[in-house]
Order: C-alpha cells, then structure tokens, then sequence
C-alpha cells in the first residue's frame, strides 16, 4: 500500500470516525478470522478464485475487516454519500497486508460517482462461474479509478429504459506494460414484455492503453488517442503499426444476453455473456463462446423454502473465431502482443477463473491455457441458523491455439461452504474443498471461519 493509499484510509476512517454521532449516518463493520489446511501445499480452486484477491493457493491464515459509512443527505435517502474500506492480511503472498476496496461514492435519484476500488457486485449469490461478468468476475483485488453510472434506468418508451456506465482506471501493479490505463463504458436496454418478464441486451466495452513498454517505449496517451480507444480505431503515427491497421491498445468486450421471469414462486433467468476481443468477436464469429446459463432464486418471503438459489451453467471458449486460411484462433483471449501481462491484474486473472495463466518470464510475460469446456452447478440453501453453498464444476482445458497443451487437462474441481449462525455472536464456517485433474496429483482442503459484524 503506497502513501497515498494509506492516507486516503486514514481519511476514510477519520471521516466516518468525526461523523459517528450524526442521525442521517449508518455505519456498518466487519472482521473475520479464517485458517486453512491443505494437502499438496496448495488449496483447491474454489477456496481461491472470486474473492477478490484475498486468498493465494498458499494462503494458511486469513484476517478481514471492513467499514462502511453511509450519509444521508435527505430525509428521503434520495441521495448520500458513502464511504468503505476493507483490508486483507494474510501469508501465502508478497503483500502481506493490502487494502481490498478503498472508495468513496456519490448516488442521487439519476447518478451514481464512484472513486477508488469498489468490488463489482455479485447477482448470483457466489454460485456462477464469473459471478455476473465474464470479464469482471471478482477474481483479482478492484483496480482503482473513476466510474460514473445511471442510479436507476432511464425511460426511452413505454416497455424500454437503458442504462451506462463510463470509467476511468489506473493499473497500477507491477506489468509489463508500467502504468498503463483501463478504459471502460457499458450500455444496456431492458424491455419489458409484461408484468412478470423482461429482456436485457447489453454490451460492455474494456480497454488497456497508454503506459510504457520495455520493448514498443511509451505508448500513445493523449486525448485524440483516448477518442481512438473509445471507438476502438487505430492509432496514429506514433502507434506501433499492429495498432494503427487494428486498434490502438488491447480491446476486450462481452455482448449480455438475458431474459428474467418473475412469479409468485420465484425469480428465473437465462442468460449468454458472450466475449470478444477484435471485430471477428464482435460480428460473433466466435459463436458460441461464452457464458450460458441458468439460475433460480425462490420467494422466501411467500413461500417456505429450503432452497435460496440455484444456478446452472455451461461454459466454452474454445471457438476464438475458428480456424481458417487467414486465421487460427486469432481472438485468442486475455492474450495481447503490446499489453503483454494480458487481461490480469497483479498476475491474477481478471475475468473467468477457468483461464488460468502460465507465467514465462518478465520480459515476456503471459501466455494463458484459454480454451476451455466446462459444465458448472452451483446451489445454496438455508435452515434456521444453517447456511450451505456448494460449487461443483467439470472441466477440459486444452492450452490456447498458439500453445496447445500435450495432452487434454480434465479437472473436476468443487467446495462445500457451511455456516452456522450464532446469532449476536457472530458466525462459524467451515468449508471444504476438493480438486480432481488427470495432470496434477489431487488436492484437499478445509477451512474454518469466524465472522462478526457490528
């Protein structure tokens, strides 16, 4: 953690501190204390990916806190401002202590203002693949910047609103592209069939520029080359010449495809994230990579149900707009020949945990083991003061195009969460964990966990 950083969370904490006594301000804390064994010195997937970057497969201790502040500038909670910091200390890693998010955030009626590192949200109660964004799964720590975004839907006929979002974001880790920007802006349409139905389309758009390569130099970052980022153009002179007869910087995108039914009984999607990364992708001729899936939240509230949720999916990305005379899987994905630390933050993989990368060296970077087949179910449940989640998922990963694994890795990979709520006291989870793979020797895990909030 840099100066900056750390007295921007002293200035947080402060604010929230100073602020305690006034009506309009709730505040909400956390901490909680995990250990962890594990056969083969390394815990299994699902006790490491999508947690934000909390956890190394090494990990054997864990301590989280975390502070929320919201003030209310209103008698209608129209509109406030909100405060939050959390951090990690842990071994298994080279930081020891990091912060985990670290912002502050504006929200009216129409706006919302977010500064600093906010973790995206989950809709899917922990259970996806990706956690609601293939591209933004929660699997590395949040990357500091700006984003502004619509509070709520904006009405454009009877049936149909749209959402956005633009954002601004610095990668400040240590890349082989140093100091190199995160462009990203998203648009939605909803469109209401009926009372019970809705279809979402979405597109969002990330790009990497800027910064300052070891081998290409200092790439182009003024305000004409943001115009050519934001419509994905090529570059100009002073762009290396991939990126002036493509686009200028490393493009990445998924088209959102989702249909919602609500009844009585519950909440159902279906939905397809599907990705891309150069115009092939985007005219889907990488079809049908991506993210389809199936998920089902009961209405507690009218009915009295064990279930709290279940999700389906199915994942592939094996496509990469094929094989032809001209092109052999040239989407290849996270992958990028100037940006070559690729589509990680902090060597850890952004978006689909299931694409994993295999480190050569600094000077060359990544290549990432990016096709991949894979069959997922996850499912949570309640009864009185227990809560379960369980995450069981199949999968065949063949390298990429450019470097093909020698032989097929089949993995099964899967976890079992249970809490137990001990009411005022706070709560204990243990969770177990097992991996599976033809190519590696098998893998054991267990941890317990004590949470407390106040």
């Amino acid at each position: 953690m840099g100066i900056k950083q750390k007295l921007f969370f002293i200035a947080i904490l402060l604010m929230i501190s100073i602020s305690g006594t006034a009506q309009n301000l709730e505040i909400n804390s956390s901490v909680s204390a995990s250990g962890y064994l594990s056969t083969e010195g390394e815990l299994p997937f699902w006790m490491v990916v999508n947690q934000n970057g909390g956890l190394s497969s090494q990990t054997d201790g864990l301590f989280e806190g975390a502070t929320k502040g919201q003030y209310f500038l209103s008698e209608n909670n129209k509109a406030s401002f909100t405060a939050g910091v959390s951090f990690f200390l842990r071994n298994g890693v080279e930081d020891k202590l990091q912060r985990n998010e670290l912002y502050l955030q504006f929200e009216n009626s129409w706006v919302r203002a977010t500064l600093g590192a906010k973790n995206p949200t989950d809709r899917f109660q922990g259970l996806s693949t990706v956690n609601d964004n293939f591209l933004l799964s929660g699997n590395a720590r949040a990357i500091p910047g700006v984003l502004l975004e619509t509070a709520t839907p904006i009405s454009i006929f009877k049936n149909i609103n749209i959402e956005g979002a633009i954002g601004h974001y610095e990668m400040n880790d240590d890349r082989f592209v140093k100091d190199a920007m995160l462009h990203y802006k998203r648009l939605y349409v909803n469109w209401q069939l009926g009372a019970k139905s809705k279809i979402t389309l979405g597109v969002e758009h990330y790009a990497q520029w800027g910064g300052t390569s070891p081998t290409r130099g200092k790439q182009p970052s003024g305000f004409t080359d943001f115009i050519d980022i934001f419509f994905a153009r090529g570059g100009g002179e002073d762009a290396f010449s991939g990126d002036q007869q493509n686009a200028l910087g490393n493009h990445l995108g998924i088209y959102n495809l989702e249909y919602n039914y609500h009844d009585d009984i519950g909440t159902f999607k279906l939905y397809h994230q599907h990705p891309f990364e150069d115009g092939s992708g985007t005219a889907l001729k990488n079809f049908p990579d991506g993210t389809w899936g199936f998920y089902f939240k009961p209405n507690k509230e009218e009915y009295s149900s064990f279930l709290d949720g279940i999700l389906i999916e199915y994942v592939q990305t094996t496509d990469q707009s094929g094989i032809t005379s001209e092109r052999i899987g040239a989407d290849n994905y996270f992958n990028n020949g100037t940006y070559n630390s690729g589509w990680t933050y902090e060597n850890t993989v952004i978006g689909l945990p299931l694409i994993t990368p295999i480190p050569r060296n600094q000077s060359i970077g990544f290549f990432f083991n990016n096709r991949a087949r894979a069959i997922h179910i996850g499912l949570s449940a309640s009864l009185k003061k227990w809560s379960f989640l369980t995450k069981h998922t199949y999968s065949e990963n063949t390298g990429s195009y450019a470097v093909p694994l020698e032989t097929k890795q089949k993995s099964f990979y899967s976890i079992l969460n249970t809490t137990y709520s001990l009411e005022k006291y706070g709560s204990l989870s243990l969770i177990v964990g097992f991996d599976y793979s033809n190519l590696t020797p098998e893998k054991y895990g267990t941890g317990l966990t004590y949470s407390y909030e106040f």
